[in-house]
């Protein structure tokens, strides 16, 4: 237990009719009293001039943990992983994509504002990748001056003995949140909302087939006309060590009139 020493000593002015306080620690003392409530104690001591100081035990472990909150209201984390899955709706004009494969990955910085006990601004910078893997593998994402089509494997590959394995598209942005975070009081659970936005650092489509037992790849390098710049909602809910997010792109991920109009999702999980 550690001792919280408060002196608080008293003198009656008659003359003035008011109070003074004093400090000094050599004056004789004529009566102590302790009190407890509630687990709490304290002490009350009276010294022969009349004045009074009161001293409180504290628990250690409650002391440390209430200057350290007090001291640190920022917290920073340099990497942190996330990892999803990436998916988009149906009947937009684009392949039906298949979830597992469908990566969603993200490295970043992590810093958290401690407002209070119960919120937290939670903000992130890093590098986010976005697969799309479509359910059919014979679907050829095939970039074109007049825009991005999803064409037959035959029509761009020249193998009569090519048997299609996977087919996708991919993309990968720098990224930065912002999620002000609601917590129970031991922390235990919290809930976030906020958003997103990001800048494209790269893409490329990749398909990949057989043939007569070699493995082919074939890549098309470029931004399949993927928007540039990416922006949307972010909404996360933890448990303990783990939290589960959810992201919803407000723009379109394809350039207008060069793909279709739709927009991505992604929700996975982070352990903290």
């Amino acid at each position: 237990m550690k001792k919280l020493k408060l002196t608080a000593v008293f003198l009656m002015l008659f003359t003035l009719g008011g109070f003074a306080q004093s400090t000094d620690s050599s004056k004789v003392v004529s009566k102590e009293k302790e009190y407890t409530m509630m687990g709490k104690s304290w002490k009350v001591i009276k010294y022969e001039d009349g004045s009074k100081s009161y001293e409180w035990e504290i628990d250690e472990n409650e002391y440390n943990n209430y200057h350290s909150e007090k001291s640190s209201k920022f917290k920073y984390n340099f990497l942190e992983s996330e990892v999803g899955i990436n998916i988009w709706p149906e009947g937009k004009g684009a392949p039906q994509v298949k979830p597992w494969g469908s990566w969603f990955v993200s490295l970043q910085s992590v810093g958290t504002w401690k407002a209070s006990k119960n919120f937290h601004l939670r903000s992130t910078i890093g590098v986010s990748w976005y697969n799309f893997k479509f359910e059919d593998e014979e679907i050829y994402a095939l970039k074109t001056s007049d825009g991005l089509e999803f064409v037959d494997y035959t029509e761009v590959i020249d193998d009569p003995n090519a048997d299609p394995i996977k087919s996708k598209i991919s993309a990968s942005y720098a990224t930065l949140t912002i999620v002000p975070t609601v917590r129970t009081n031991n922390g235990k659970m919290r809930f976030g909302a906020g958003g997103y936005a990001g800048y494209r650092l790269g893409g490329r489509g990749k398909f990949v087939y057989d043939s007569e037992g070699d493995k082919v790849k074939d890549f098309t390098k470029s931004n399949m006309y993927v928007e540039n710049f990416r922006y949307g909602l972010r909404s996360e809910i933890g448990i303990g060590d783990v939290t589960l997010f959810f992201n919803y792109d407000l723009n379109d991920l394809f350039q207008a009139g060069l793909g279709p109009e739709l927009q991505a999702m992604s929700f996975g999980i982070r352990v903290d």
